[in-house]
Parts: C-alpha cells; structure tokens; sequence
C-alpha cells in the first residue's frame, strides 16, 4: 500500500506546486512594489489620490476604480464599463485605476484617450501587525498606456479625395471606414481652408464605423478639415479627414 500511495502523494504536489506557479502574476519591468497601510491617505498609487481607507478598500476623489478579478493583467487595455470610486481590497485580484479628467463619453460609451495613461495593479497579499491584525496589503502596480491597434495615433491626419459619382457627375462622395470594431462619435467639427467655402454644404452621414460625405455644390479649389472623435473599447483617439473636392 505504501508504494502506491507515496506516489500518489508525490503527483499531488506536483499539481499543489503547478498550480500556485501559475497564480503568481509575471510583473511588467516597470513595476513598482507598494506596501499600503489601512487609513494612510499619504501612500498612493503612482500620481493617483488613490489609497486604502480604514475599511479596507481602495478610494479615490478624482479617479475611476475598476476590479478586474483574478483574470485581469498588468497589460489590461482600459476598462471603463464598470468603475467606482471606492472598491474592496482582495488579495489575488488585479484592479486599474484611470484619471476622472480624461475620461470622456465617446460614441455612446466612457472612453480614455489612445494616448492617455492609467494603472494596472495587483494585490499580493495582505501585511500583518504584531497582534497578527491584517493592517495593510502588499501590492504591485504599473503606469499603462493602451494599446488598440485599430485606432490611429492622436491627431492623425488622413486626405481623403471625393470623386464624381458615375451616374450623376455633378455630384461628388467620398467614404472612410475604420476598422469593424470602431465607432465614430456624432460630434464632428469641420473648418474651411482660406479660399475654400465648402463646409456649409458638405453633407456627412454616419453609419457606425463608416462616415461618408456628399458635396452637390460648386466648389473649385475645396478643402475642408472635419474632425472626429473614434472608439474601439474603451479608448478613443481624435483624427482629421482632409477632404479635397474635384470640382
């Protein structure tokens, strides 16, 4: 019986051993190591207001606080879907914080800027008194900036020519689509070029990742400027379409 047990309990703590392997976060090469006190409002995560409160979560005044569980990662894109000012503490869990101020409602949906910065962090463990009182946590946490290759840089700037349409030349259009995940917010701004008076009467037509234009108008020499603001998830970026008339 011994034979087959001792080998049993040997494959077992392989599996203990694999298992808390696999539990333990691989920490990015900018991650800085904090030890949080309950009710210290003076040790705070990065350039956050964020600290533990003596009832054991994390509070803020100006930031978003979100809780990723056990599955998020120090490479964590923002999460914007559900955040809170003050969060329960729990050893094994990631969280992220984002700055309030650069958070904005973008097509339909809180968005932060592609070129925006937050938190990933996670927390280890708790920190023991000498009466053996939990009294802080141990915790690890990394500035991010998000990474949505669909988006294109801040202030991008794309020409976008308009062509004669085929069965009316008269009249000219032009499309752009992003990629299929993206949303174009309602919001657009457009603005002349000196000599250009084409704006007024530009028509613009949105349809979820596709925004078109249509000019009916005389406008030799037209150029106009038309920003936008674009989501994917929960990051935006703002670009310029330069739009040039044919006619």
């Amino acid at each position: 019986m011994k034979h087959i047990i001792t080998p049993l309990l040997f494959i077992a703590c392989l599996l203990v051993t694999s298992c808390s392997n696999d539990d333990e976060p691989t920490l990015p090469a900018n991650a800085i190591p904090l030890n949080m006190m309950f009710g210290d409002s003076e040790t705070t995560i990065g350039a956050s207001d964020v600290y533990i409160n003596s009832s054991i979560n994390f509070t803020s005044s100006y930031c978003g606080i979100a809780d990723l569980g056990k599955k998020g990662t120090f490479s964590t894109n923002p999460n914007l879907t559900q955040i809170a000012q003050e969060i329960a503490v729990t050893p094994g869990n990631y969280y992220q914080i984002t700055p309030g101020q650069d958070i904005l409602t973008v097509a339909g949906a809180r968005a932060l800027p592609v070129d925006g910065v937050y938190y990933n962090l996670y927390v280890d463990s708790w920190i023991y008194d000498n009466a053996n009182n939990i009294a802080g946590a141990k915790i690890s946490y990394a500035e991010c900036s998000p990474r949505v290759k669909q988006l294109p840089a801040w202030d991008s700037a794309i020409d976008l020519q308009l062509k004669p349409r085929k069965d009316d030349p008269d009249i000219e259009t032009a499309e752009y689509a992003f990629p299929r995940d993206c949303k174009i917010d309602d919001y657009i701004e457009t603005y002349d070029y000196e000599g250009s008076d084409m704006k007024h009467v530009l028509d613009i037509d949105l349809n979820g990742n596709r925004i078109s234009f249509t000019n009916s108008a005389w406008t030799p020499g037209g150029k106009v400027q038309v920003i936008l603001l674009v989501r994917c998830e929960s990051v935006y970026t703002r670009l310029s379409l330069i739009l040039h008339s044919s006619m």
